[in-house]
């Protein structure tokens, strides 16, 4: 304490005295003056005090309704006035207040909250224990206010302050007629309000407000805030609530601490374009040593939102926010983005997430919720970072359609962020599909496509038709470098006689009937033409090939493997088909224009009867051109082409070997034949690989008639194994089906076959005693101008029902049983020696029998026969020999029927 001084008068009706005091405990020396008057009548007082500098918390422990300046740390200037009742006691208090720089210190750990300059006008009522606030004003870098009202004094109970105490707390009343908040580097700018109004509740010891209710009034704008401050010895520590009924994006930013929550704040400065909040919702906690903990919520509309930097902005959003815990979360109720191509693109539903707050950098999360064309969509979807059709070399207008996605992207909050660290899902359909570019050269239609893309690649699903084909199909397109402009498409089709049809293969009509199932897979690679892998068991298609004699029933299983050129001219290069009854090995081209060029087998195997390579080659409206060639062909197990179906077009054959009969193959075979109306056409080719024939093939009931003629029989004949010792002669024989499978009736006749060495025939001569006739057999041979024979022909035997034989020197009849493989014969039949004078009578006898003539029996087998001749026959004439000629064996006889 400095100097002072003290003045004392008393006069008529009062008494008065003046105390002057300097104090130094301040760098600035503070001055106080106190005055008291004494009223002699009214036994009353008044106390004046003027203070220059003092120090504000000096104040307060002087005054008990100044009590709440103990926590500011500022030299105080002004005046005092209070009263003294009659009996005593306080009366009442006035005071005009100005308070230099300073600041605000509640406690050692709180770190204090600085100001300009300050003042206050306040009446004190010691019997309310209320303070009315005419005049608060506060002015500095963070705080600009101007406001009024009261704040009544509270004992530690909750009652009003008795007089003489000092107040545990003061509940007050303020009504703002100006704030502006500006502390230093918590908000851009400053923030202003012209009105509001404040309810509080100040603890004095220790330092703790409870804000009921802060309300600001700014325009349309109405703050509410309320919670609690109170200073710890480690710190401030805050929970305060505020409600916002409006404010617009921009002036958001301005009353968003700076501090709080900085990369949110970032995200939303950047992203967020104008619009207007409504329901701002926001509350702060701060515990000392902790990181403060915000939460933010709000509705907003006609609001631009960018979820990621390189994609185009949701315009015209309306949705909700808000900040929880570490999360941001933007939900998109509506909005929508412009692509770069096909147009508007629907995104209700949208929520955009920054799932921590405090990493560094924090990571996002966009669930994007779209509807819009496909082209639109895929667009959106081919923009930075991703890019993945680009990278992939593919396009992204795969098709037209409606696209419904929900695509949710996870990634770095940061400038430049590299795909791999961008993880990427899109689920959702495309309704109403059409696309020409999955399948080059084909459309691809579907009512509903399912879609599932990740960073790997992208992938449709769902039923539709490829052109005419119905199908069941997933595409599938990898992002990764080594995948660039290649996709597949795999799945499952129905095969039927349209679809075929449509894909260039043509067959005659009635070829295929029904549908079937085929599994496929297409390999897509781009400037390259579409490359198919087919496989089925063709279960539901009825097939018939009538060129070749074979038939599917549509239940009956079958393998069908082939692989394909999809170019403009599809090209099946490998089709391998095994069926009951028919396998096949080839390849297939189309003519331009549609319909089958060439189908080339190199090996079909057809029932038991065809092992050869074939050739269709197509002529148009399904009818076909046949070539056989090389392998072999079973004429006894051919089935019956028929009519009908079978285009009728030219078949060629060329064949090693085509078998006859059990016993007979004619090898190098050559032809020419149709399937119309049944097998029919023309041939050349050698017995046994040994003598020439030629024939004629024609359609009869049963199977197919043959006719074979040559102009040296005896060759035939030996090469069959019918007869060897025939020498030249010309030949004509005709088979016909008898029914059962490789039995045929046959003719035959010959002229000028000359017969040699017949072991046979020459028993027979010996035992008949023409010697020049066995000379003539052992040299040059017997001649026979002509003959003829009819047969049955058996896979095990042929029965020789009629057959003759004549020459100038001989006449021979004979029928009988030769059976194949053990080469038995049974024989009988009339020989007739000097045939030329004795056939006069022939007229009375069967052909090749004379007048006269030997009945004989030839038994045992061809190379050792055993000869039995009826020397008296003779004398019996022609015309009475049926009455004691024998039965000839049969084919009965041969299985043992007798």
């Amino acid at each position: 304490m400095g100097d002072g001084r003290l003045v004392i008068q008393n006069g008529a009706t009062a008494i008065s005295a003046e105390l002057g005091l300097t104090l130094l405990d301040r760098a600035t020396p503070a001055q106080a003056v106190l005055t008291l008057v004494s009223d002699k009548g009214a036994l009353t007082a008044h106390l004046r005090a003027r203070v220059d500098t003092i120090a504000a918390r000096d104040l307060a422990v002087m005054a008990p309704p100044l009590a709440f300046l103990g926590f500011v740390d500022a030299p105080i200037s002004g005046a005092l006035e209070a009263r003294l009742t009659q009996d005593g006691t306080f009366g009442g208090m006035t005071a005009e207040l100005g308070l230099a720089a300073g600041r605000l210190a509640p406690g050692d750990g709180a770190r204090p909250i600085g100001f300009d300059r300050a003042a206050l006008s306040l009446a004190y009522d010691p019997v309310t224990a209320r303070i009315a606030l005419s005049g608060l004003s506060v002015e500095s870098p963070s705080l600009r206010l101007t406001a009024h009202g009261h704040g009544d004094l509270l004992a530690s109970d909750g009652s009003p302050l008795a007089a003489g105490a000092l107040p545990d707390s003061i509940l007050a009343q303020i009504a703002v007629e100006e704030v502006m908040l500006d502390p230093d580097g918590l908000f851009e700018e400053p923030v202003r309000f012209g009105s509001g109004a404040l309810d509080l509740r100040l603890q004095l010891s220790p330092f703790r407000l409870d804000i009921g209710q802060v309300a600001l009034v700014e325009g349309d704008e109405r703050l509410l805030l309320s919670g609690a401050v109170e200073a710890t010895d480690s710190g401030w520590k805050l929970a305060l609530d505020v409600d916002l009924n409006r404010i617009e994006t921009e002036r958001l930013l301005k009353v968003w601490p700076v501090s709080v929550v900085p990369q949110t704040r970032t995200w939303f400065a950047t992203n967020v374009g104008q619009g207007v909040l409504t329901d701002v919702q926001a509350a702060l906690r701060l515990r000392p040593g902790g990181q403060p903990q915000f939460t933010l919520g709000y509705e907003f509309s006609d609001t631009d939102v960018r979820f990621v930097r390189t994609l185009p902005p949701i315009l015209n959003g309306r949705g909700h926010a808000t900040l929880e815990n570490k999360t941001y979360t933007v939900a998109l109720d509506k909005g929508h983005v412009i692509a770069p191509e096909g147009g508007r693109i629907e995104a209700d539903g949208t929520v955009f997430q920054i799932l921590d707050i405090t990493r560094r950098p924090a990571t996002g999360k966009v669930d994007l919720v779209t509807s819009a064309s496909l082209t639109a969509t895929l667009s959106l979807l081919d923009q930075e970072p991703f890019s993945f059709f680009s990278k992939a070399g593919l396009p992204y207008n795969l098709g037209d359609g409606r696209a419904e996605l929900k695509a949710t992207i996870i990634m770095p909050l940061k400038q430049h962020i590299p795909i791999e660290e961008v993880s990427f899902t899109v689920a959702g359909h495309i309704r109403d599909f059409t696309s020409p570019a999955l399948v080059p050269g084909r459309i691809l239609t579907a009512p509903e496509i399912r879609v599932a893309v990740d960073t790997e690649g992208l992938e449709l699903t769902g039923k539709g038709r490829l052109d005419l084909m119905p199908v069941d199909l997933t595409y599938r397109q990898g992002f990764g470098p080594e995948q660039k402009g290649r996709a597949r498409v795999d799945g499952t089709v129905m095969l039927s006689d349209d679809v075929l049809r449509d894909f260039g293969i043509e067959l005659p009509a009635g070829s295929v009937r029904g549908e079937g199932p085929a599994a496929i897979d297409v390999a897509l690679v781009r400037g390259e033409a579409p490359q198919l892998t087919l496989t089925s068991n063709l279960t539901g298609l009825a097939l018939r090939l009538d060129a070749l004699g074979w038939s599917k029933r549509a239940g009956t299983r079958a393998a069908l493997d082939l692989e394909a050129r999809l170019s403009r001219e599809p090209v099946v290069e490998r089709l391998t088909l095994n069926a009951p009854g028919l396998e096949a090995r080839g390849r297939i081209t189309t003519r331009e224009g549609g319909g089958l060029e060439v189908a080339s087998f190199e090996r079909v195997v057809a029932g038991d009867w065809l092992v050869a390579a074939v050739t269709l080659t197509g002529r148009g409206r399904g009818a076909l051109d046949v070539a056989v060639t090389g392998g072999s062909l079973d004429l006894r197990r051919m089935p019956d082409a028929g009519g009908g179906a079978g285009g009728g077009g030219p078949i060629d054959i060329r064949l090693d070997r085509l078998r006859i009969s059990d016993g007979i193959t004619l090898t190098d075979f050559r032809g020419e034949f149709g399937s119309r109306g049944g097998f029919n056409g023309r041939f050349v080719g050698a017995v046994n690989d040994t003598a020439l024939i030629e024939g004629i093939v024609a359609p009869a009931e049963g199977g197919s008639a043959v006719r074979i003629t040559s102009e040296n029989a005896g060759a035939v004949l030996a090469a069959a194994g019918i007869f060897d010792q025939g020498r030249g002669g010309s030949l004509d024989m005709t088979l016909f089906p008898r029914g059962p499978r490789g039995e045929y009736n046959g003719a035959a006749t010959f002229t000028r076959l000359r017969v040699q060495g017949a072991p046979a025939l020459a028993e027979l001569l010996s035992a008949v005693s023409v010697v020049g006739l066995l000379e003539q057999l052992n040299g040059e041979g017997l001649a026979f101008n002509n003959g003829e024979v009819t047969f049955i022909l058996t896979p095990r035997a042929v029965e020789i029902t009629e057959g003759s034989a004549v020459g100038a020197s001989l006449g021979i009849s004979f029928a009988g049983l030769y059976q194949n493989g053990s080469g038995v014969i049974d024989l009988q039949g009339v020989i007739s020696p000097i045939y030329l004078v004795n056939g006069v009578g022939q007229i009375l006898t069967r052909r090749g029998e004379g007048l006269f003539g030997f009945n004989y029996r030839v038994t045992g087998t061809a190379e050792n026969p055993n000869v039995a001749v009826n020397p008296l026959s003779v004398l019996t004439p022609g015309m009475f020999r049926e009455l004691f000629r024998q039965r000839p064996p049969s084919l009965t006889d041969a299985e043992g029927g007798g």
